[in-house]
């Protein structure tokens, strides 16, 4: 009993010194930290405006594209288009061999031609007048026209054009065209695409945003988009669709509609994108006066020749400044650099005085 309380007073009296070690060095370091003094830069926190910016990555996305097949089998005579070629609505983009087709629609006229001297003939036969088919009952005029074959001709001489008209590859609607592969005098294929046309002038881009992130979009607000592939330039776009739901990322699904007047954007491009939304009545700093401390944000106050220390709590944040929620006020001068080292109560020199303020 004696040994164990030997050994207990000895664990206390060493955790005492240990804890008075601890205290002195902290004491030392403030006091190592006191004597140097640190040349800052301040600015004064303001209640104003904020620039709320949402970013994420899209793709651009043309909103209508089309792949285009030939109706009829045969030889690919002529190809009028390339891949990037602009085309318009009716445009004709390539046509096939055509001359049986010809020859099919001269047969079925032929046949017209037949049927319409049968039905002339039996119109006389029936009591009526030549190549006048009011001049008999409408009842003897249809028991006409299908014993003199008229209907049967009228048919294949449609067919017959249908036909001929399935050589011709026509541009459905305005648009640029992609994955044109074939040349011509190769075989048309029912079963692969000849090409594929992407209207340009509809071009839109999807992207993700956070779930946390998502009062800052609405239906109908301007977006602006920035392609991967011009860095010089900017697109402006409209949000037009926001998925009624969120995804197992936490993830909301949105489409901007772009303009897109030079016409350089092209389907699959990589882009950015940038929302932006102005928050009323925010108190705001620049973000390089945030430091971060044991995983907390930080902000030192410059206070009659020292550092004070500041934890806060941001709300929103843009590219180069931060909407503070809490552990300021307005007015106090916040130091802006010069802070990445400092500690509380840290003496320092502003190279920005703000007259008026004695802080």
């Amino acid at each position: 009993m004696q040994t164990i309380l030997t050994t207990f007073k000895y664990v206390f009296f060493m955790a005492i010194i240990s804890s008075c070690q601890k205290n002195n060095e902290k004491t030392n370091t403030i006091k190592n930290t006191n004597k140097i003094t640190t040349q800052i830069t301040t600015t004064a926190t303001k209640q104003q405006a904020f620039s709320l910016q949402l970013q994420a990555n899209g793709t651009i996305k043309a909103q209508q594209q089309t792949q285009l097949y030939f109706k009829a089998l045969g030889e690919i005579e002529l190809i009028n288009v390339a891949n990037t070629t602009l085309v318009q609505a009716g445009q004709v983009m390539a046509v096939l061999d055509n001359r049986q087709a010809s020859v099919a629609i001269l047969q079925a006229q032929d046949q017209v031609k037949k049927a319409n001297f049968a039905l002339n003939k039996l119109l006389i036969e029936y009591g009526g007048k030549d190549l006048d088919t009011l001049s008999v009952r409408p009842r003897f005029l249809e028991s006409i026209k299908i014993q003199s074959g008229y209907y049967e001709a009228q048919t294949a001489l449609k067919n017959a054009q249908l036909q001929y008209d399935n050589t011709f590859l026509k541009a459905p609607y305005a648009g640029i065209i992609a994955n044109l592969k074939t040349k011509a005098h190769n075989q048309a294929s029912l079963s692969e695409p000849f090409c594929t046309i992407l209207s340009n002038n509809k071009i839109a881009t999807e992207a993700f945003v956070l779930e946390s992130e998502l009062s800052v979009v609405k239906v109908g607000q301007s977006a602006k988009i920035l392609p991967l592939a011009f860095s010089d330039k900017t697109y402006i776009g409209k949000v037009y669709e926001i998925n009624p739901q969120v995804n197992q990322q936490g993830l909301v699904a949105i489409k901007i509609r772009v303009q897109n007047p030079d016409r350089l954007l092209l389907d699959g491009m990589n882009c950015r994108i940038v929302i932006e939304k102005t928050l009323s009545n925010q108190l705001v700093i620049p973000r390089s006066a945030i430091v971060e401390r044991s995983g907390r944000k930080v902000v030192f106050v410059h206070e009659n020749g020292l550092a004070k220390w500041h934890y806060v709590v941001v709300s929103h944040e843009n590219e180069s400044e931060v909407a503070i929620s809490e552990g300021l006020k307005a007015g106090e001068l916040v130091i802006t650099e010069g802070n990445l080292n400092l500690g509380h109560d840290a003496k320092v020199k502003t190279s920005n005085p703000v007259k008026g303020n004695k802080k």
